[in-house]
């Protein structure tokens, strides 16, 4: 799902002057950013897997995929503990990576 995402705002971006396609997110995910640029999330998620694949991977399952959090940890073997702190973290991170690419 994410790389068809991603695709489809690279393409829509390609076809743009402006580039300003941005996807409206469903008001019941947890992810709180309710338009986001999946291109910047790409570019953000590649990077944080270099950091760390473990966050990659929950925020994959979590805002590609809308698992919970009791879902993710049972797919990645993990207590729903670890994984609320992870995604707190990589979400942190995430919207940090994206102010920072916004900004510039």
């Amino acid at each position: 799902m994410r790389q068809i995402l991603v695709e489809y705002a690279r393409n829509r971006n390609a076809a743009k002057r402006d580039g300003g396609y941005r996807l409206t997110l469903d008001d019941g995910l947890e992810f709180k950013v309710r338009s986001v640029d999946m291109v910047a999330l790409d570019d953000a998620l590649n990077e944080l897997a270099k950091l760390d694949q473990q966050q990659s991977c929950i925020v994959e399952l979590r805002f590609f995929a809308g698992l919970s959090i009791e879902e993710t940890s049972r797919a990645l073997n993990l207590s729903p503990s670890t994984v609320k702190r992870h995604w707190a973290t990589a979400r942190l991170w995430l919207h940090h990576q994206m102010s920072k690419a916004t900004d510039a």
